[in-house]
C-alpha cells in the first residue's frame, strides 16, 4: 500500500495489517454496516458492466470486494496487498470458494507493471501514501497496468468526513488541527479494544490533481450514498454515515 521510504514506512503499514489479520472477524463485525449499505452498492453502480473484462485490485486486503468483483463476471482477477497477513486471509477464501482469483503481495508504489487490465480498483488504499511522491507513485502503478480506455475505480476516504458520519459507520478519526497534505493520523475502528490504523490527510482535490499529472483523464468524485435497499430500521444509522460520509468514490480514464 505504500512505497519504500528507507524500509521503515512500509514496514509499519506491513506490519499493522498483518496485526488486523489476526483478529479481523471482529474488525469485520464493525465495518460491514457502512461497507454493506453505503461502499459497495456505490462502488458497484460505478463499476458498471464487468463482463468479459481484466481487473486488478489493488490493496486488495483480505480480499472481500475482490471476490465480489469476480462474481460480476469479470475474468482474470487479480488481487494484490503490501500484506502478506490479508494475503494469506483472501487465499483462505479463495481455497474455500474458487472462483479463480489470483492474489500477490506487492507494494503499489514500487509495483511492476503486471499486465494491462480494464480496470483498476483501489479500496482505501490512497490514503496510506505519505508524501505527494509516495501517492505519485501509486498512481503512476495504477495508469501503467490498464490498457488505453482503461477506467479506474477507487473507493477513498473523505478527508472532510464528520465525527457524526465516522461515529455512525463505527470509526473516530484523530486528524491533527489544520492538517497538512501527507499528515500522519490514526482512525480507529471501534471494536473492544479499539483497532487503530495509522493514515494520512489527502484532500481530495489533491488526490485527483495527482491522478491528472499521472495522465488520468475525465477524474470525477462523488460521496458514497446510502443504498435503495436499506431497511427503514437500519435507514437512520445509514443515513447518518451518509451525511458526511467517510468515503469517496473517484473514477478517471487513460485516454
Amino acid at each position: 500500500m505504500m512505497i519504500d521510504n528507507g524500509g521503515r514506512e512500509m514496514a509499519d503499514d506491513t506490519d499493522q495489517y498483518d496485526q488486523i489479520a489476526a483478529s479481523f472477524d471482529e474488525v469485520e463485525a464493525i465495518i460491514r454496516f457502512v461497507r454493506e449499505n453505503l461502499e459497495w452498492p456505490s462502488f458497484e453502480a460505478a463499476l458498471g458492466q464487468l463482463e468479459g473484462l481484466r481487473v486488478l485490485d489493488v490493496g486488495c486486503g483480505e480480499g472481500s470486494f475482490t471476490r465480489r468483483i469476480a462474481q460480476l463476471g469479470a475474468k482474470d482477477v487479480v488481487g494484490m496487498d503490501l500484506s502478506p497477513g490479508m494475503i494469506a486471509l483472501a487465499e483462505q477464501s479463495e481455497a474455500a470458494n474458487p472462483l479463480g482469483v489470483k492474489y500477490h503481495v506487492h507494494d503499489l508504489g514500487a509495483m511492476p507493471k503486471l499486465a494491462e487490465f480494464d480496470v483498476v480498483t483501489a479500496v482505501h488504499v490512497l490514503h496510506y501514501a505519505d508524501s505527494r511522491e509516495s501517492m505519485s507513485a501509486m498512481a503512476a502503478t495504477m495508469f501503467a497496468n490498464l490498457v488505453s480506455g482503461g477506467r479506474l475505480v477507487a473507493l477513498s476516504a473523505n478527508a472532510d468526513s464528520s465525527a457524526r458520519s465516522e461515529a455512525a459507520a463505527g470509526f473516530k478519526t484523530s486528524r491533527p488541527e489544520n492538517p497538512r497534505e501527507g499528515d500522519k493520523f490514526k482512525v480507529a475502528v471501534l471494536t473492544d479494544p479499539p483497532t487503530e490504523i495509522e493514515v494520512h490527510h489527502w484532500p481530495t482535490s489533491t488526490i485527483v490533481g495527482i491522478l491528472e499529472e499521472a495522465g488520468f483523464a475525465n477524474v470525477v468524485w462523488e460521496q458514497v450514498k446510502v443504498a435503495n435497499f436499506v431497511t427503514d430500521e437500519d435507514m437512520d444509522r445509514a443515513q447518518r454515515c451518509a451525511e458526511n460520509p467517510t468515503s469517496l468514490i473517484i473514477t478517471a480514464l487513460k485516454a
